[in-house]
């Protein structure tokens, strides 16, 4: 009985944590889309992205997901992945972004430092204790690189490090609007 009252109450806090990532998400892309609106020759981009990421100490964890953004030297967006690893963890990451390209203030493409913080969700097939089962804060670093391919489509690989995974590694192949 208290087992069942504890997995009843862990799934009411996990669905009210992921209430509010979700919210989070929402104004952090109403923002950018705002700000993409009002900006003359801004770069608004949309990345469906690929990523091998270290949430697990056994092994890599697989995910997909994609980034919104907007900016030209320095863009701003949201990043939404999930994950699967071999300890069969399930991780949605949701984080928002600022990405700072070194070439130059009017710049969308080449070298570029980007900085992440948001939420990792997770759901664990396996017993764990609160806070684990629920999430965590996540905030990390990342650099990459934009290859234009034309005029509207790119593709950027990406290194990244940070909490609460150990690094990262991944390719976006998108469009830019």
């Amino acid at each position: 009985m208290k087992a069942a009252l504890k997995t009843q109450k862990n799934r009411q806090v996990y669905l009210g944590f992921c209430k509010r990532a979700f919210t989070v998400l929402f104004i952090i892309l109403s923002a950018v889309l705002t700000h993409a609106q009002t900006t003359e020759k801004t770069d608004f981009f949309f990345a469906p992205l690929a990523e091998i990421v270290g949430y697990s100490r056994k092994g890599p964890s697989l995910g997909g997901g994609f980034a919104l953004g907007a900016g030209n030297g320095v863009a701003i967006g949201a990043r939404f992945l999930y994950a699967i690893d071999t300890e069969t963890i399930h991780t949605m990451e949701i984080t928002a972004f600022m990405r700072f390209y070194l070439l130059g203030a009017n710049v969308c493409t080449g070298p570029f430092i980007q900085l992440n913080a948001g939420a990792s969700i997770y759901n664990h097939e396996q017993g764990v204790y609160t806070p684990a089962e629920v999430g965590s804060l996540s905030a990390g670093i990342a650099a990459g690189w934009r290859f234009l391919l034309g005029e509207r489509w790119y593709i950027e690989p990406s290194i990244r490090a940070g909490y609460p995974y150990i690094a990262g590694v991944g390719v976006s192949f998108a469009f830019r609007f």
